[in-house]
């Protein structure tokens, strides 16, 4: 997916929001994102320069990940994101399968880390994993992750969308997206956080700040 569509296919999912989201319901949405950008979760992050946490979990696939043997291999992308079940995420998900050959011809391996259980794999990624962060443990430890309010909480539940069933979770948690580029001494070399579920992080930009890890 060239950046150009990328963009312009988030745009689109905006713009369909706008149009087909009742305005209370939009609202709700857009009350969270000023709740937490006034709390500054972006600045309380982890950021770049920092050493990000070790962590061994299970892929969706099955396997085990270890993030700090993984970096012994080269650096690594780790990617956050809501779940399988956000429009948003979808889209994020396709452009980088789009880039994996990219990345591996660059030496990195690229993660993706969701907190939504285990899916039907007809769903997942063909190219790369997925990593189950029960109870958002691995999110939390980078400060990534949020409480949903009563009023997201119920219009989530208008939705259908059971986050504690979704999430096998007792916790109405979620981390913002965000995306982060390790190097191999296991520290923060970009990091990518926005509030707003509705920007991500574009597979072309990622892949100019790698360059700088691999020139």
């Amino acid at each position: 997916m060239p950046p150009s569509a990328f963009l312009d296919k988030l745009a689109q999912l905006r713009s369909n929001n706008c149009e087909n989201l009742p305005t209370p319901e939009l609202a709700v949405l857009n009350r969270t994102v000023a709740r937490l950008r006034r709390e500054g979760l972006q600045s309380k992050c982890l950021q770049t320069g920092e050493t990000a946490p070790d962590f061994s979990l299970q892929s969706h696939s099955g396997g085990d990940i270890s993030l700090y043997a993984l970096l012994k291999n080269g650096p690594v992308v780790l990617s956050f994101f809501r779940g399988f079940w956000c429009p948003y995420c979808k889209t994020e998900i396709e452009a980088y399968e789009d880039v994996q050959g990219e990345l591996e011809r660059m030496g990195c391996t690229y993660l993706a880390i969701t907190p939504q259980k285990p899916v039907d794999a007809a769903t997942l990624p063909s190219n790369y994993d997925v990593v189950y962060d029960r109870d958002n443990l691995i999110a939390r430890r980078f400060g990534i992750v949020y409480e949903l309010d009563h009023a997201e909480r119920d219009l989530f539940q208008s939705w259908g969308l059971l986050l504690d069933k979704v999430n096998e979770s007792d916790k109405w948690e979620l981390p913002v997206p965000a995306t982060f580029i390790l190097a191999q001494d296991r520290t923060i070399g970009f990091e990518y956080v926005d509030v707003d579920f509705r920007a991500r992080c574009c597979p072309d930009q990622l892949i100019k700040e790698l360059k700088s890890f691999t020139a």
